[in-house]
């Protein structure tokens, strides 16, 4: 990867957080980081396409 892109991955996902994991893939890790890391892209990509498409910016 590169060096931009593990900056804003360390800035925006961090290391593993098994507080916010699902309880049903407390047991697998690896599974349980990644989907938290899908749900937190889906979540800053609604967040962009909301900016993006905001009044203010037509203005």
């Amino acid at each position: 990867m590169s060096l931009l892109m593990d900056e804003l991955y360390f800035a925006l996902i961090g290391g593993p957080h098994p507080d916010r994991w699902p309880e049903y893939l407390e047991d697998n890790p690896v599974q349980a980081h990644g989907m938290y890391c899908f749900r937190e892209g889906v979540r800053l990509g609604l967040l962009l396409a909301v900016e993006a498409f905001s009044p203010e910016v037509g203005e």
